[in-house]
């Protein structure tokens, strides 16, 4: 009795409600006691906070060992990392307090819930929210809701008040409005519901629309199911659960499950020597938006990684910027005096410089996009288990590369430069980028150096790097930036052309670029130092596909 009242989750009024027991008449008796000796009470919700008959339909164990389940909760089950009740999603706090770790095996998770004395003061240490539905922020601001103490529990207090003020619903979430999923359904209304409990216990199955707008669209779900091969994706409810809530499914649970339990380079873990890499991103023209937006999920991945040591640095090729830059990302930005844009090559092979004086992965990534989650460890687990002689494309979101690569071997026909990996011992062998490729091409001009001494080029479908480059369709081919963007391309696949023996590929792009830029300056295409042997180009080279690879999206 002395545990169910310290815990905090027994509070012998609720009981009473709950079981129809009046406690005035039954005062000689305490409630505890009867709760205790009486199995009939034992599916009764004894708090706000905890439902017995949840715990003990989601823990048929206990049922077969007749035990107290409030007790058990108490003595076991939180340290265990069980939920109290149907509102409390344990993997979705779990990923609040340190993230990642509901990927984690059993006995890792267990840990974390045994720096808490029990779930009201993991609840007041953290304030954590329950689950999706649930948001502490969202019920704090909702109109109606009145101040609350540093000791309060929002989820309790929601509950207690059974989710109404005086001035109707009490608004707890960003994605339903309760409001609206009340007076849209009002067979709820007549039956005196708590909107929340109803919502996750019976509404999200029975397809009830619980807000006004469509916040995650038919069309959506349907597609997150078809790629990741997981039929539950369909509807809200089963989204939410195999997405821990987060409503995530970039990052390293991506691949499909029979690519997960298929694959075992998805399924390696580095050596522990093995597990050092460098991020390289050249800047041009960012915004400070960009800017911090890579900076925050590079400290993520170091945050979120515990034991791969993970180093950056920024190279600077707009020198004016260089104040800005610094402002936002301190210390680790570097450039070289007088010089202005040197390219992207070749400001990478400078960072890579940096990054080998030593035996490590060197991740190069655009500056205008950011890595999800566990991306830049999926690269170094992925690089070490093929032995360190791939180079590696990290997998493009929101959409995907549209050159094909092998679902099964991953092999790709080369790499894209968005954001790759690269190791210190295909690096030693054949170098970083050709720097007379000022942008675009230097990526594969690259990989086909590394295919020519036998390595691999690959995609990692675990690591996951946000490249959003959907405005580029809707954006104005007319404009300055995309002109310009053209004539990077062009000039750039005319040298790949013309080092690699695609003569035709050659002629037609000095064409093209002679008409957007005027046959007055043809003098402005680079020609390389010297031109491979043709035998050898064509054991790797193909300028047969407009993209020099098969795509995966149209023929």
């Amino acid at each position: 009795m002395a545990l169910l009242r310290e815990s905090g989750l027994f509070d012998a009024g609720y009981l009473a409600r709950a079981i129809g027991v009046d406690l005035t008449k039954a005062a000689s008796v305490p409630v505890e006691f009867m709760y205790l000796e009486s199995r009939d009470y034992w599916g009764a919700s004894t708090s706000a906070l905890f439902d017995g008959r949840y715990y003990l339909d989601t823990n048929p164990d206990l049922v077969a060992s007749d035990v107290n389940p409030l007790l058990h909760y108490v003595t076991h089950g939180f340290f265990e990392g069980r939920a109290p009740c149907v509102l409390f999603d344990m993997d979705y706090i779990l990923e609040q307090i340190q993230p990642g770790s509901s990927a984690w095996e059993l006995e890792r998770k267990r840990e974390q819930f045994r720096r808490f004395r029990g779930l009201r003061h993991m609840l007041q240490c953290t304030d954590v929210d329950p689950g999706p539905f649930f948001e502490n922020a969202v019920y704090r601001q909702s109109e109606g809701q009145p101040a609350m103490s540093s000791e309060d529990i929002p989820i309790e207090r929601y509950l207690n008040v059974r989710g109404r003020c005086e001035a109707g619903y009490l608004e707890c979430s960003s994605l339903a409005s309760m409001a609206y999923y009340m007076s849209n359904n009002l067979d709820l209304e007549q039956a005196n519901v708590v909107p929340l409990l109803h919502l996750i216990q019976y509404g999200l199955t029975e397809g009830r629309r619980f807000a006004p707008d469509e916040r995650v669209s038919v069309a959506f779900l349907r597609n997150s199911a078809h790629l990741s091969g997981n039929d539950a994706f369909r509807n809200v409810k089963g989204f939410l659960a195999h997405t821990r809530g987060t409503g995530r499914i970039a990052g390293p649970a991506w691949p499909t499950p029979y690519a997960r339990d298929s694959l075992p380079s998805l399924r390696h873990r580095a050596h522990e020597r093995r597990r050092d890499a460098f991020v390289g991103v050249v800047l041009y023209n960012n915004s400070e938006e960009e800017l911090r937006r890579l900076d925050a999920s590079l400290r993520n991945e170091v945050r979120i990684n515990d034991g791969y040591r993970i180093d950056w640095m920024y190279y600077v090729n707009d020198p004016d910027n260089l104040p800005r830059y610094r402002k936002v990302l301190g210390d680790r930005v570097v450039f070289d005096e007088g010089r202005a844009n040197i390219g992207f090559g070749r400001a990478h092979n400078e960072l890579m410089a940096r990054c080998f004086d030593t035996d490590r992965l060197y991740i190069g990534a655009n500056p205008d996009g950011y890595f999800t989650p566990g991306c830049i460890k999926a690269l170094v687990d992925f690089s070490d288990f093929h032995g360190d002689q791939a180079l590696i494309e990290a997998s493009a979101a929101p959409i995907d590369h549209p050159k094909w690569h092998d679902p099964v071997t991953l092999d790709t026909a080369w790499v894209s430069g968005a954001c790759f990996a690269l190791p210190y011992k295909l690096w030693s062998q054949v170098g970083g980028f050709d720097e007379k490729i000022h942008m675009y091409c230097e990526d594969v001009d690259l990989s086909w150096r590394v295919r020519l001494i036998g390595g691999y080029l690959k995609v990692c479908p675990a690591a996951r790097f946000v490249h959003d480059v959907t405005p580029r369709f809707i954006g104005d081919k007319a404009s300055t930036t995309e002109r310009s963007r053209q004539q990077s391309m062009l000039a750039g696949g005319y040298y790949l052309a013309r080092k690699w023996g695609g003569d035709e590929q050659a002629q037609r792009l000095r064409e093209e670029f002679g008409r957007l830029v005027g046959r007055d300056n043809l003098h402005l295409l680079e020609e390389p130092v010297f031109e491979m042997d043709r035998k050898i180009a064509r054991k790797v080279a193909d300028f047969s596909l407009p993209r020099f690879a098969p795509s995966r999206f149209w023929n």
